[in-house]
């Protein structure tokens, strides 16, 4: 380490004396040349150009080094190099939440096809649970018009009708087919035999029912609840008038005469 030292030391001295020299040799110049007074006609030729004979030390100026330059420098770098880094980052980032939206809305589109087309399996399931359910109304209105017409045809007149004029109205006309006037008639005889009481009952005879069969075991030919039921009865009533006196109207006219039919 002396050694070394040592060597750069004398590198130095050189240095210092080289530079002696340099500002020596251009002092002496620049006196000479104040004290020589050129001719207007000579001519000042130019200095010959200096030459280095091999291996021979040129010295050179020396820029001492700038510490604060330099760290500025180096913060200046620094700081560019972290806005770059930031930069980068921002990008990344940007081009990340780019692909998310495009993502998201491409899913947000999915889902509303999916939405809508769920909306139009509903609706059409809805659609036809309406349709079966309107289908199974109609074939149970169908199927209870079919009841009430097989009952009609069976007994004379709606299932449920309680009123005994309305149920002989009805009877006269689907099992007779007659019209008002021969229930008119057959009203006039029915009035005058028994009031309309189903179980009317002539103590002296033992005439019984709506049209006094005499006995009322005849309406058993019927059906054997002619003690009770009005339908019965008036299917009897009219057939007998039907059969013995060709209608209601004649057999009213029989019994307007002889005060009985």
């Amino acid at each position: 380490m002396s050694g070394s030292r040592g060597n750069l030391g004398g590198v130095r001295s050189v240095v210092r004396h080289g530079l002696v020299g340099v500002v020596a040799a251009v002092c002496v110049g620049a006196g000479a040349a104040a004290f020589v007074t050129p001719s207007p006609t000579s001519t000042v030729a130019d200095p010959p150009a200096a030459s280095v004979a091999p291996g021979e030390f040129v010295p050179v100026a020396y820029a001492p080094a700038d510490p604060v330059a330099d760290a500025e420098r180096a913060a200046t770098a620094a700081r560019d190099d972290r806005d770059a880094e930031r930069a980068r980052v921002a990008a990344v980032a940007a081009g990340s939440a780019y692909q998310r939206a495009l993502s998201l809305s491409a899913q947000g589109e999915a889902i509303d096809r999916q939405s809508t087309q769920k909306k139009a399996e509903i609706k059409a399931q809805v659609q036809a649970a309406k349709e079966r359910a309107e289908a199974a109304e109609a074939e149970a209105a169908a199927a209870e018009e079919r009841a009430r017409q097989a009952a009609i045809a069976n007994q004379g007149y709606t299932p449920g009708t309680t009123d005994v004029r309305e149920i002989a109205r009805q009877i006269l006309a689907n099992k007779f087919s007659y019209g008002e006037d021969q229930f008119s008639c057959f009203d006039w005889i029915i009035k005058r035999e028994s009031g309309w009481n189903v179980h009317a009952t002539n103590p002296s005879s033992g005439a019984y029912g709506l049209p006094q069969s005499l006995p009322g075991s005849k309406m058993a030919s019927v059906a054997a609840d002619w003690r009770d039921n009005p339908a019965t009865q008036i299917i009897w009533g009219v057939s007998y008038m039907k059969s013995r006196y060709g209608s209601p109207c004649d057999a009213k006219s029989h019994w307007e005469s002889a005060g009985n039919y």
